[in-house]
């Protein structure tokens, strides 16, 4: 077992109060530290961050995020989020030491040994004449043997791999994020803004048997749904991650009757990213297990009491510059445990620089639902995971991609895929596409696409220019416009 490394997290990251502590600097700048940094979140340490990036964007950002003294405040703004106040001196002594500590620049990873993908045939697709890749959501769904498809103008379609046919189910207003259905329901989020906001514009449509009303309006940027009957009561509740900006939260909707859905907070934070349903404490009872990003970062598992009551108890804390952005919950060493695998590397706001911490880290639980990080495989830019035997030899093998890569020294390394030779000694064979480039790569699904009994992966492109690319793959991007990217596992 490697040695366990430091922790991490972020996805499109506010920088609230970034700060570190130095036990050899001065009593004021350590309590100034203690004070306006460790209250909020874990503190980062100043070294994760170069000196540039510090003075020119995060400092800046931590400055419009709290209340300094002496500083002209717009009395016609009503600021959102918590604002720690703090002295205008006491902030300008606090901005000194954080840049005279900073590095001028960060280290870096050296590029795993890697051979081609193995095991799978590439099929790059496009499924519509529009310029570019413009995909929000993706997945899978073996019932239907159908990829359902969101894009940013608000169009949900599905698409058949045999006929290479979509036909279009729903059009929205805004992009469109989450898609679930069951015997009964099919619910769909629409985010309202993608881009960082706090206004509350997202929402929550259902269709039954293709009448569409609204299920929930005001939403918060909403990212993900999980529809599950979590108290065994015959009717399903909606778990939907209000990823939010500064403000967010977890929200348990819980349908009364036929018109009326009440609204319970969970997590009263903003970042929340991805959630599912387990019975993590053997009780009888589905707990939720879920992801948070932004300042307060963390896998959090919300125990079941009773009739919808939830206790939370974060088990991985992250620092909140490491981008989290993805988890899976999976026994990783088969011991009949819920094990956790994260990838951090969002990359897209106020920090963007290539990152040594960025990656993918396995951590194993005890029995007791502690989590030890056992394992860390360095990429930059990591932001989507998928953990499956996808050669069915008995192993977990991971599939991994990143929507921030390198695109400059390591363009390869925009997916990697992880074949497991040792478990125990978590040993990996890495392999990449023969055409890294051929989208910029943004989510992530597995299914038997083909129905031949083996497990395929597909890719989707979302060509929005979040960071600086090199201008012949943005180019590439537009005039091509791969909108998918079908791996065929070849196993059968």
């Amino acid at each position: 077992m490697k040695k366990q490394m430091k922790r991490i997290s972020i996805l499109w990251i506010p920088v609230l109060a970034l700060f570190a502590c130095k036990k050899d600097k001065e009593p004021k700048e350590v309590a100034l530290y203690n004070t306006y940094c460790v209250s909020c979140h874990i503190a980062p340490g100043i070294h994760e961050l170069p000196k540039h990036i510090w003075e020119t964007s995060v400092l800046p950002d931590m400055a419009a995020r709290m209340d300094i003294g002496e500083m002209y405040h717009d009395p016609n703004v009503e600021p959102s989020g918590f604002r720690p106040k703090i002295s205008f001196y006491d902030w300008i002594a606090l901005k000194n030491y954080i840049i005279s500590l900073a590095p001028d620049s960060l280290s870096s990873n050296p590029l795993p040994a890697y051979s081609a993908l193995g095991g799978f045939k590439s099929h790059p697709l496009k499924i519509d004449q529009k310029d570019g890749a413009n995909l929000t959501f993706m997945q899978y769904r073996d019932q239907d043997a159908k990829l359902f498809l969101g894009d940013m103008y608000g169009a949900l379609t599905t698409y058949d791999f045999l006929t290479r046919k979509t036909q279009k189910i729903y059009q929205g207003h805004t992009p469109i994020t989450w898609y679930s259905q069951n015997a009964a329901m099919e619910y769909i989020s629409e985010v309202g803004i993608l881009d960082p906001s706090e206004q509350v514009k997202g929402s929550i449509i259902t269709r039954k048997e293709k009448d569409t009303s609204t299920f929930q309006s005001s939403l918060h940027r909403p990212v993900h749904l999980l529809v599950a009957d979590l108290n065994n009561s015959g009717t399903e509740e909606v778990v939907v991650a209000e990823f939010g900006n500064e403000t967010g939260r977890l929200s348990l909707l819980e349908q009364r009757d036929t018109v009326t859905v009440e609204k319970k907070v969970l997590l009263n934070q903003p970042g929340c990213i991805k959630t599912i349903a387990k019975d993590m404490d053997r009780d009888g009872k589905l707990d939720l297990v879920t992801l948070t990003s932004q300042g307060n970062e963390s896998i959090t598992i919300l125990y079941q009491q009773d009739e919808l009551q939830f206790k939370a108890e974060k088990v991985i804390e992250f620092s909140p510059v490491y981008g989290s952005s993805w988890f899976e919950l999976i026994d990783y060493d088969k011991d009949g445990y819920e094990d956790i695998i994260t990838v951090n590397g969002d990359n897209a706001d106020k920090s963007y620089v290539h990152k040594p911490y960025h990656g993918m880290r396995i951590y194993l639980n005890d029995g007791n639902n502690n989590f030890t990080e056992s394992y860390f495989y360095p990429l930059n830019g990591a932001t989507r995971c998928l953990a499956r035997d996808f050669d069915q030899d008995g192993d977990v093998d991971i599939a991994l991609l990143s929507t921030f890569p390198n695109y400059e020294d390591a363009p390869q390394l925009s997916f990697v895929y992880l074949e497991n030779k040792d478990s125990e000694a978590f040993t990996f064979e890495s392999q990449v596409l023969d055409d890294p480039n051929a989208g910029r790569w943004f989510l992530l699904d597995a299914g038997d696409v083909d129905q031949d009994g083996d497990l395929d992966i597909v890719l989707s492109s979302f060509t929005y220019m979040f960071t600086p690319v090199p201008k012949p793959l943005s180019q590439r991007w537009s005039e091509t416009a791969i909108d998918l990217l079908f791996l065929e596992n070849t196993l059968h």
